[in-house]
């Protein structure tokens, strides 16, 4: 049987036609990006320029932070949470993509009821009782006419993004704060290993001191002084023993390493050696360093969100047509379901225009705009600390270089006055209190070098995180 749409849709289909028209007035919230005044280039503090390698780590060289950062990226906890989170941003935003297409619903039910002769005076009088069986398709559908669907499903795409720039940020400090524990560790167990062998050498001292007190070659003062030399070293030995169990837990945890493990799977770098921070002085125009930064391209994504949320609030003051049509069967008797005396239809269209809700599309309007204003300063918070951190890393890098410099020229200086102090004294010129100042200075020189050296390694750390990481993180 031929079926033909009531004539009275064509006035409809016009009404359609013409708010289509119309609603090409209606345009998307512009993002507006707040302009701040930016240098031209990034200060080069000295002439060498060395480019980030991709992974960024792999400036340093070392297997052993490789492969933990790569245990790191793959096992910690807090990036599943936050890849979890990508996941879910990207299901939210297939819904909001959902919304802008057809709704197809099928349905097929069975109803079994008496009726009241009373108000149905054809129903025969030997009972009222019937059985009504049908099955049809329903689809609807709300015509995005002011773009009030397609902008959140902008919104919500946009939002997405940002979870996945969110990501990419944790995986960069996760990085970061691993290398920083992993150079803490190492020098930990410098500082350990130079207090152990400074204790032992004064264990040989405080013997021949001893022998010489009880001989009667020297003063009981002297023989306490090296003995107290010898505590003071093996207390700095248990302090350094703390740190590095300290220093090994925090690792494990960034780690994502179970309990157990941490007990049972020291983790023991070699100690830092001769090795000095990387030169890492980039020089460049700003804007490579706002494609490098995932917290920046977050931030920018955020703000489109924030823009597709006001044209949606704008849109949904507007007039609303949905339509909805049904195909189906529906028949008395089960047999005579899918026959053709079964079939039925209807096509059915409707408009709705808010006028009345106490003010609630307007201010929520209201509140999009002013969530859009604070994603506006977000952002430029986010660039202004974007490049503080890059002027931070640069500067304190130069100056953590010299530091460097000037413990080992220390260092050296001192070892070589403990030599000449130690033969002056087997020959008398000075007194042994003066070897033990000499000894005394000597030590902490080299404890402080050692810091020094991780304060460096941090520093390189910490400036390339701020240029972003170099390429992206595998």
């Amino acid at each position: 049987m031929q079926r033909n749409f009531p004539s009275l849709l064509a006035p409809l289909l016009a009404a359609v036609v013409s708010l289509l028209v119309a609603g090409c007035a209606v345009t998307r919230e512009p993002e507006r990006k707040p302009e701040l005044p930016l240098p031209a280039a990034l200060p080069s503090v000295v002439g060498t320029t060395v480019d980030l390698p991709g992974p960024w780590w792999a400036l340093f060289g070392d297997p052993t932070l490789d492969a933990l950062i790569r245990e790191a990226l793959a096992n910690n906890a807090d990036a599943a949470i936050a890849a979890a989170r990508v996941a879910e941003a990207r299901a939210i935003a297939r819904i909001a993509r959902a919304d802008q297409l057809p709704q197809l619903n099928l349905e097929a039910g069975a109803v079994r009821g008496m009726g009241s002769r009373l108000t149905q005076p054809d129903l025969p009088a030997d009972g009222a009782t019937r059985n009504e069986f049908y099955a049809r398709g329903v689809v609807s559908y709300e015509l995005d006419l002011w773009g009030r669907y397609a902008h959140a499903s902008d919104a919500a795409r946009s939002r997405w993004l940002a979870t996945e720039f969110d990501r990419d940020a944790f995986r960069l400090s996760l990085s970061g704060e691993t290398a920083r524990a992993y150079f803490a560790l190492a020098a930990a167990i410098g500082q350990y290993e130079q207090s152990r062998a400074t204790m032992a050498n004064r264990e040989d001292s405080l013997r021949i001191e001893k022998l010489r007190f009880d001989g009667g070659e020297s003063e009981e003062i002297t023989f306490r002084r090296v003995e107290a030399e010898v505590e003071t070293a093996r207390a700095a030995m248990h302090v350094f023993e703390l740190e590095i169990e300290r220093r090994q837990n925090v690792l494990g945890l960034l780690l994502g390493r179970a309990p157990r493990d941490l007990v049972e799977q020291k983790l023991l770098p070699q100690a830092l050696g001769s090795s000095t921070a990387v030169a890492l002085l980039p020089e460049g125009m700003p804007s490579d360093v706002l494609t490098r930064r995932p917290d920046i391209r977050a931030a920018e994504a955020q703000l489109a969100a924030a823009a597709g949320d006001v044209s949606s609030a704008r849109a949904a003051l507007l007039p609303s047509i949905s339509l909805t049509g049904a195909l189906g069967s529906a028949s008395l008797d089960l047999g005579d379901l899918f026959t053709d005396p079964a079939n039925v239809w209807s096509v059915a269209g409707g408009i709705m225009q808010p006028v009345f809700q106490g003010g609630r599309l307007r201010s929520n309007v209201e509140r999009e705009r002013a969530v859009l204003d604070q994603r506006r300063a977000e952002y430029s918070r986010t660039v202004q600390n974007a490049f503080r951190e890059v002027l931070d890393g640069l500067h304190a890098q130069s100056s953590l270089r010299s530091v460097e410099t000037a413990r080992t020229a220390q260092v050296a200086a001192l070892r070589r006055a403990t030599d000449l102090a130690e033969l002056q004294y087997k020959e008398g010129e000075i007194a042994f209190l003066e070897l033990l100042d000499v000894r005394r200075a000597l030590f902490a020189a080299e404890i402080e070098l050692i810091a020094a050296k991780r304060e460096a390694l941090s520093g390189t750390v910490d400036l390339a995180l701020a240029l972003g990481g170099g390429p992206a993180i595998p």
